[in-house]
């Protein structure tokens, strides 16, 4: 799946967010706090984990009203320790 330009993006919208974080007992709350501290209040979701087990997706859907703000959620997200990767 190719990532849509900005210019071709209409707001408000409704995006998906797959965090690939490590497999820890509060990651799921660790992003939920994130997103409440942005007044996001979406069901986080866990996925699939790792064959070994030391990774796992977290699954998110929110609705966004500007580049901005999906640019500041994705940021936030990477920054979370243990996070490897926001798709």
């Amino acid at each position: 799946m190719t990532k849509p330009k900005d210019s071709e993006l209409e707001f408000p919208l409704t995006w998906h967010f797959r965090i690939i974080a490590e497999d820890q007992k509060h990651m799921c709350f660790m992003i939920e706090k994130v997103l409440l501290e942005l007044d996001i209040h979406d069901e986080v979701t866990q996925g699939n984990s790792s064959r070994q087990g030391k990774y796992a997706t977290f699954n998110v859907t929110v609705t966004v009203n500007s580049k901005e703000a999906l640019d500041l959620i994705d940021h936030k997200l990477c920054n979370i320790e243990g996070v490897r990767m926001v798709l």
